[in-house]
């Protein structure tokens, strides 16, 4: 009797132990965006783009400030020589040793270069923020397509409740059958169907889990998680938000777009290579300075040791007078590139106006057929329940019942499908008009 006990109670404390252990974690969306901001690889690598554009972004590199520079050498020359002089005299060295030492301390300073370093400094700047704005586009679309993703799992799951309780329904008249043919009044044929009908319920089933498998996997993929760990999302269902009327749509689209701010610092952009370009027309000035210092022994010769030492200074101008065309082609093709940024922001601008008209006709769609399957939902349920009491009574056969059971599937995973496209276009409307971060967040 005792070790029956003892048995009972180990049996519960290894079921216990592998219940916890398969126990799957819960994330809600905001979980696994805060994981993402933190593990995903690609944002990782987009803020370090970002940290060396920053870096780069210096006056200096514009070419605003003067280099400073210090050059030395020390030099030993052995010579054997013989020299007849003028006087008559012969001066011979028997590897005669000269030395010399040489400093300098040099300062070169660019004041004019036909503006081209004030050109510079602002594509500098520019480069800077286009980096900031690819990673915060980057971020919003990596939040957009972990938001699709998470609710794409809802739908996942809710179609499996879907199929499961279809499963279920088949059950029941899988076990009517059998309890008619036991006490002789059943069909052998609408028992096959029966079956046939519960074991195609059941691959739908299995294939649905695996759906859910594969998506838990994508998932982790975005937001750097082990692919073998499985999860449950915090919602069972779509959360609809709703969007706002076009014309606020478009407003918002227009102060907030990320593809609209890139193509106007894209035409900014152009705008500083074209004065860059221009710039080489004009002269260019520098200041430049020198100290040096400068020691020289020799044990033949006329200059036994020689020191000097003292600063230079001057201005120094280039001009280019001529270069084969080359400046005045660099710059007309400039200026195309500025052309084409402005074409690219306005058909970009055309586009997301389009686009924006475009989801939002079909979300107002979506809107009426929700109300429409919302009543048949209801409708199918009620069909159901009497399909089942007429099946129970012989009103109806098996095959008239199956056909009611299909159709309630049928409006139930419309109705899961029609959900989630309006979770979509919300999505793509709320990162176009970029709020998406302030909505999931």
């Amino acid at each position: 009797m005792l070790l029956k006990k003892k048995l009972r109670v180990l049996a519960i404390v290894l079921i216990c132990g592998f219940l916890s252990a398969t126990a799957q974690e819960s994330f809600n969306l905001t979980d696994l965006i805060n994981m993402t901001l933190q593990e995903n690889y690609q944002l990782r690598i987009m803020r370090n783009q970002k940290q060396m554009a920053d870096n780069l972004n210096t006056i200096g590199n514009a070419g605003m400030l003067p280099t400073i520079g210090i050059s030395s050498d020390r030099t030993w020359d052995i010579q054997t020589s013989e020299a007849n002089l003028y006087t008559g005299a012969t001066r011979i060295g028997d590897n005669a040793l000269s030395t010399g030492f040489n400093a300098m301390l040099a300062v070169d300073w660019t004041v004019f270069d036909g503006f081209s370093m004030f050109a510079r400094r602002d594509r500098l700047g520019y480069l800077a923020s286009l980096s900031e704005l690819e990673m915060k586009y980057f971020l919003e679309q990596t939040i957009a397509d972990l938001t699709i993703a998470y609710n794409l799992l809802i739908r996942e799951r809710q179609l499996l409740e879907s199929y499961r309780q279809s499963k279920e329904v088949s059950a029941f008249r899988l076990e009517l059958e059998r309890r008619k043919l036991d006490i002789g009044s059943g069909n052998a044929l609408l028992y096959q169907q029966a079956l046939v009908d519960y074991n195609h319920d059941s691959i739908l089933v299995i294939d649905q889990q695996m759906n859910i498998r594969e998506q838990e996997i994508q998932i982790n993929r975005i937001i750097n998680r082990n692919p073998r760990l499985p999860f449950e999302p915090g919602n069972d269902q779509i959360d609809l938000n709703g969007v706002d009327p076009m014309e606020e749509i478009v407003e918002m689209s227009i102060a907030n777009n990320r593809e609209l701010e890139r193509t106007r610092l894209m035409e900014m952009l152009a705008e500083s290579n074209t004065r860059i370009e221009r710039g080489d027309r004009y002269p260019q000035i520098s200041l430049w300075s020198a100290y040096s210092y400068s020691s020289q022994t020799s044990e033949t010769g006329l200059i036994e040791s020689a020191l000097s030492r003292g600063p230079r200074f001057g201005v120094r101008v280039r001009f280019n007078l001529y270069d084969g065309g080359r400046q005045t082609t660099n710059i007309r093709n400039a200026l195309l590139e500025q052309e084409s940024a402005t074409i690219d922001a306005d058909d970009t601008n055309a586009y997301i106006e389009s686009n924006i008209v475009r989801l939002s006709a079909r979300y107002d769609a979506f809107v009426q057929q929700y109300r429409i399957l919302l009543n048949s939902v209801e409708a199918a349920d009620k069909s159901l329940t009497i399909a089942r009491e007429q099946l129970q009574s012989g009103a109806i056969n098996g095959y008239e019942f199956r056909q009611t059971q299909l159709a309630s599937l049928q409006v139930k995973n419309q109705m899961i499908a029609l959900m989630y496209a309006m979770k979509v276009i919300e999505t793509d409307i709320d990162r176009i008009t970029g709020t998406l971060i302030d909505r999931v967040l």
